[in-house]
């Protein structure tokens, strides 16, 4: 691989990177099956449907319409536990895709380069109108500061999700299939 540089990030975490975004790919993927198999389509078509929607309205979309059919209410939370991850990492993989990164001020650690440009009064909203908003933390910087190792944690914890959700998924939707990967 070319030994090119961007600021503090090395291949590694590049890699894992990657490996974050792919693996919410694929538990999208599952979304669409599952999508296709409730509204009597298929995945490809949900995925053409939603293709321009963040994966929270996805998410919000495939609750709607698991809502709306009869789909027994452990299994709707079920699919809840399982996208419950993804809730938590969205803020990482959007960060991943829209922020460049520079050096955090803990060791061996890197963070989204936005937080830097302004004063911390800036991240903090002033009105309340947004009902899906972040609410700010006063040590939001540090929640954001990511260590070679976390990242690492992080992808585990999502493929052992995702091939726990796949599983799930297959055994009881088994119209679904496996185009997945």
């Amino acid at each position: 691989m070319n030994k090119r540089t961007l600021g503090c990030l090395t291949e590694e975490h590049l890699m894992l990177f990657g490996m974050i975004t792919q693996w919410f790919a694929r538990h999208e993927v599952l979304v669409h099956q599952i999508m296709g198999i409730v509204s009597r389509s298929d995945a490809t078509s949900m995925k053409l449907l939603t293709n321009g929607l963040s994966f929270n309205v996805k998410r919000d979309a495939l609750f709607n319409l698991l809502r709306h059919r009869a789909v027994p209410l452990d299994r709707i939370d079920q699919v809840r536990r399982y996208l419950e991850i993804l809730n938590t990492f969205t803020p990482l993989r959007s960060d991943i895709a829209h922020s460049g990164w520079i050096e955090a001020k803990s060791a061996n650690s890197a963070q989204p380069a936005w937080l830097s440009h302004g004063p911390v009064a800036a991240i903090k909203a002033v009105h309340d109108i947004d009902e899906h908003a972040k609410t700010f933390i006063e040590d939001y910087q540090d929640q954001v500061t990511y260590t070679l190792d976390e990242l690492n944690e992080i992808v585990d914890n999502l493929e052992v999700n995702y091939t726990r959700f796949r599983a799930y998924v297959t055994e009881i939707w088994p119209a679904s299939g496996s185009d997945d990967t």
